[in-house]
């Protein structure tokens, strides 16, 4: 099964205005690389908008066990050899999400999250007992987002390593114009029924993201 690799990235220093150094980004650019060579897919990278210091990596494993090979590889250890100046190791999160997020099967008339503007990168935390519930009432609502964030598909998967056996984790992908036009969406009267989905979840994390240009 297709799985997605997160990864976050927090940096050693905090980019001045937001801008990543052209170092870095030499530096990403051979992760990249390396990353689509071991994977046979196409790796995409992202900076938050809310803390430009986290580096987002999105991309697919033909299966968890997959990436588990690469990970103690040389090929990877020269990754981290690189990186370590830039970023800060100990404090990097990685898992995997039961989903391919760039599967664009059957939805011709839709364009992938990746390519929007400004992405939206929810984590909702649901407890084990009611994700059945989450997944029920998500599938009625879920139209409702996507009309709004036309042309880009809606797309989301759940934390396969997850924290507890008590929690389960849904992360959502979805795009926008920018940050100002996705909050526009809870002031519609669609958002009404959208909010329903709150009785299922214990908390949200809501955060921004945008496609570093060139990766």
């Amino acid at each position: 099964m297709t799985v997605t690799e997160l990864a976050i990235l927090p940096l050693s220093t905090p980019p001045e205005n937001g801008i990543l150094p052209s170092g870095f980004l030499d530096k990403l650019s051979t992760a990249k690389k390396v990353l689509d060579n071991a994977s046979g897919y196409n790796f995409h990278f992202f900076q938050q908008v809310e803390d430009p210091s986290l580096v987002y990596i999105i991309g697919r494993w033909s299966s968890v066990a997959a990436h588990d090979v690469f990970l103690p590889s040389d090929e990877n250890k020269r990754l981290l050899e690189l990186l370590k100046d830039d970023i800060t190791i100990s404090s990097v999160i990685m898992y995997h999400l039961d989903v391919d997020v760039y599967n664009m099967i059957g939805e011709a008339d839709k364009k992938n999250v990746s390519e929007a503007p400004t992405i939206s990168c929810n984590r909702h935390f649901v407890p084990a007992a009611k994700k059945e519930g989450f997944i029920e009432q998500f599938q009625k609502i879920k139209g409702l987002l996507q009309d709004f964030t036309n042309p880009f598909k809606v797309v989301g998967g759940w934390r396969i390593e997850k924290e507890s056996e008590e929690k389960e984790e849904w992360v959502l992908f979805s795009g926008f114009d920018s940050v100002a036009h996705h909050y526009e969406f809870p002031k519609t009267e669609e958002f009404v029924k959208y909010r329903e989905i709150i009785g299922f979840v214990d908390g949200f994390e809501v955060k921004h993201l945008k496609s570093i240009p060139g990766f």
